[in-house]
């Protein structure tokens, strides 16, 4: 079986978004980070994700129907300590959403970095194992995930900013509205992956 093509790159820097710089990492400079949008575009990706950020795991491998050579691939893409993998979500006006894998030996997470013109750049959310910083209500999510965007499907945006729900009552239609985003990305079993997620986000969250 013809293992899948991942293309990472170019690099950019956030500016604010700091990290050491080599050869000594005594010195902080703006990190860099590679462009790893495409990755959106495999399903091998978002088992990665839902069952990583967000916990939903068994219920996320059954979601996807994925090869262990194409998730091994994304793993190693993802987890790559030399070149950060950031995917980028378009937010009002020139703000961007980066979404970066920290990938620091013993100190890996993944962070929500908020970047907006003239301003240094602001971790708003951060998952790092089992501990986190919201940043999120969900009526802020959806209104996020329905902004106009020319790259990312309204469901893949939804999905990418899910990590960043802080603790609070969702509205009735939640389970409805997250069936209908893991449709957007392919996944199967939504009704059960749904629910795992809603059970995740709020056992993380109290």
């Amino acid at each position: 079986m013809r293992v899948m093509s991942l293309t990472i790159g170019p690099a950019f820097t956030i500016p604010g978004y700091k990290d050491m710089a080599p050869p000594d990492y005594t010195t902080e400079c703006d990190a860099t980070v590679y462009a790893a949008d495409g990755v959106v575009g495999h399903a091998a990706f978002w088992w990665h994700y839902l069952s990583g950020p967000v916990g939903a795991y068994p219920e996320s491998e059954a979601a996807f129907e994925v090869q262990a050579a194409d998730y091994n691939a994304m793993g190693a893409v993802l987890d790559d300590p030399e070149r950060w993998p950031a995917i980028s979500v378009r937010l009002d006006g020139e703000a961007w959403l980066r979404i970066v894998y920290r990938n620091i030996e013993d100190e890996a997470g993944l962070d929500f970095v908020e970047q907006r013109p003239g301003r240094p750049a602001e971790v708003v959310t951060s998952v790092e194992g089992h501990g986190f910083t919201s940043a999120m209500t969900w009526a802020e999510l959806l209104a996020a995930a329905a902004l106009p965007d020319e790259r990312l499907a309204w469901a893949q945006r939804l999905v990418l900013m899910l990590p960043m729900l802080g603790p609070q009552e969702l509205s009735e239609d939640a389970e409805e509205i997250l069936h209908r985003a893991l449709e957007g990305i392919g996944a199967r079993n939504r009704s059960a992956l749904a629910a795992a997620l809603l059970d995740r986000l709020d056992w993380r969250t109290n």
